[in-house]
């Protein structure tokens, strides 16, 4: 059994491996691997996406931000049918897409990192299906912080 959780910085463009390369184009994969069906807790590692996962902004941040104000956004998840089957299982294909905006100075932002104030910030917990066409889309509203931050999407 395994899960498999997608999270990538995203700046206008591309995703950045910032955990693995600070110069790096690619998102960052966390796959859980469950030894059995009776195993909640699985082990849990990190390593660039493979290909035929992708991210990317529909309707991205600006640029420039104003703290404490709120932005709109939208991001979508695309997934190449051709190099992963498709299986409906009992929960939705993506069980968790939410945005996490952590401090620079605090270190990594990943999904384990909490939401709290001076550390980081989450954006509502989504879900979702791909469509036919192997899109998932989803709309946040996101809200920093004054602080230099890094944006996950989780």
């Amino acid at each position: 059994m395994v899960a498999v959780l997608l999270a990538a910085t995203m700046p206008q463009t591309d995703a950045v491996c910032y955990l693995l390369d600070a110069n790096a184009q690619c998102a960052v994969c966390w796959k859980t691997v469950y030894s059995s069906a009776d195993d909640k807790t699985g082990v849990t590692a990190m390593s660039e996406c493979p290909g035929g996962i992708t991210e990317s902004w529909i309707k991205p941040l600006p640029e420039k931000m104003i703290a404490m104000t709120e932005y709109m956004v939208e991001y979508q998840l695309a997934l190449d049918r051709s190099k992963f089957g498709h299986k409906r299982g009992v929960t939705a294909d993506i069980p968790h897409a939410n945005i996490h905006s952590c401090i620079t100075s605090r270190g990594a932002c990943t999904p384990f990192v909490t939401n709290s104030p001076g550390l980081a910030t989450h954006t509502e917990e989504q879900i979702g299906d791909f469509n036919k066409d192997g899109h998932v889309s989803f709309h946040s509203k996101v809200r920093l912080t004054e602080s230099d931050t890094i944006l996950g999407l989780f």
